[in-house]
């Protein structure tokens, strides 16, 4: 009884122990509009590879002729990576998703913006000041259906086919099996 006990609490610890070793991320959310000469930081996200949360939003200034707008970060190479959205998607009356996407390892290699009117959009608990955030991993893609490998002879050349059988070869034993059937049949009448 004692053993399992202490069998008991030794694995709660390691596991809580792996989970608070998690490396925790934080990342940098821009938006830059199409006339602008560099982008504004309007969201710090901290995230892990389960959970996300908006540590702090600010609402864009972009102006007033604007129509497009670039949302994304920068990589730690300084290279931009992010997506095109229409500027009325940061209205006051606008729900706004910013979705993190994930490779195998937890790393960030895409951001996306997602935004509906309130009421249309599911409940995310994890939200700030209109802003909620979705991670999103890496799926593997379908894998094809390849056919039966060719066989070969041990030279290398590919086997011939058998002949096609006639269709008298292929059921002599069922034709065999019915005249049979006839014949016992036939000479029970006959008694």
């Amino acid at each position: 009884m004692r053993t399992s006990a202490l069998v008991g609490l030794l694995v709660t610890f390691l596991c809580s122990l792996g989970a608070a070793l998690e490396v925790e991320r934080t990342i940098g959310v821009y938006v830059w509009p199409v006339s602008a000469t560099k982008a504004t930081n309007i969201a710090r996200i901290t995230y892990n590879s389960t959970t996300a949360t908006v540590d702090s939003y600010t609402r864009p200034s972009i102006p007033a002729d604007e129509d497009t707008v670039r949302v994304g970060f920068y990589h730690e190479s300084g290279a931009w990576s992010g997506i095109a959205t229409a500027s009325s998607n940061f209205a006051p009356e606008k729900n706004k998703k910013l979705q993190l996407h994930l490779n195998n390892n937890g790393e960030l290699y895409h951001v996306g913006f997602k935004a509906s009117d309130y009421g249309t959009g599911s409940k995310v608990s994890n939200t700030k000041d209109g802003v909620s955030v979705e991670l999103l991993k890496i799926r593997p893609g379908p894998t094809p259906h390849l056919n039966k490998p060719v066989m070969v002879n041990p030279d290398g050349s590919v086997p011939a086919k058998e002949p096609e059988k006639s269709f008298l070869q292929k059921y002599w034993w069922a034709i065999a099996g019915f005249m049979l059937l006839q014949v016992v049949m036939s000479s029970s009448k006959g008694e």
